[in-house]
């Protein structure tokens, strides 16, 4: 990554860098619209252009056109002859039942009440305050435990981030004591009567490092 990054600096002037940072969340906002649309999904059967899947994603074929096209662009995706698009290994990862959740990832990083924490980033930063409460007007998990389509698709995220610690984690634990990791995981996720708890105990365990403790009030009483 450093290496990466020298070599763009040899290659760009610094007010072109700058720029390319700040234009870096429109990348975002295309994976999000792809991963909205299902396009990954519709793809997964073989190659298709804008116009043959307009209608299968309620869209306009012109402006999916231009989605798609600059999708091929971050190598999502791959133009073929008459307009027609195919995923790439990238792309492939995007579908629904592909490992490591990217798409659940995406959907939530994406989503209008998790990106609208980044609106009050400045305001975290002014006051030591967090942007989601601010924006929600509620705590995190609070919204979370109100919401358990968006609460669903965070756990989804967090296996994302996640799955590959499990094992990892299992080396550290002795196979006597499995009830430590879960006791840690309960004091800032879902509790196990909870519908939208996290599959992998492992993954609320390292949960605590990323997101804010559930308030006492949320969590379950022993």
């Amino acid at each position: 990554m450093a290496s990466d990054q020298q070599a763009v600096s040899r290659t760009f002037p610094p007010h072109v860098q700058l720029i390319q940072m700040a234009t870096g969340a429109w990348a975002a906002r295309m994976l999000h619209a792809a991963a909205v649309l299902g396009l990954a999904d519709q793809l997964a059967s073989g190659p298709k252009s804008a116009a043959e899947l307009a209608g299968q994603v309620r869209a306009h074929a012109p402006s999916l056109h231009r989605l798609m096209r600059t999708l091929a662009s971050l190598g999502i995706l791959a133009e073929q002859k008459g307009h027609r698009y195919a995923l790439t290994r990238l792309g492939e990862a995007l579908t629904h039942d592909a490992p490591g959740s990217a798409k659940s990832t995406v959907l939530t990083f994406g989503s209008p009440w998790a990106q609208s924490a980044w609106d009050h980033l400045v305001y975290s930063v002014q006051t030591g305050k967090t942007g989601f409460e601010k924006a929600l007007g509620m705590p995190l998990f609070e919204y979370l435990t109100r919401n358990p389509e968006d609460a669903s698709l965070f756990n989804e995220t967090m296996v994302g981030f996640h799955g590959q610690e499990p094992p990892a984690i299992a080396a550290i634990f002795p196979p006597s004591k499995p009830l430590s990791m879960l006791a840690v995981g309960r004091e800032t996720c879902w509790p196990p009567s909870s519908p939208v708890m996290p599959d992998c105990a492992a993954c609320c365990l390292t949960c605590r490092m990323c997101w804010p403790k559930r308030p006492r009030s949320l969590r379950q009483k022993a």
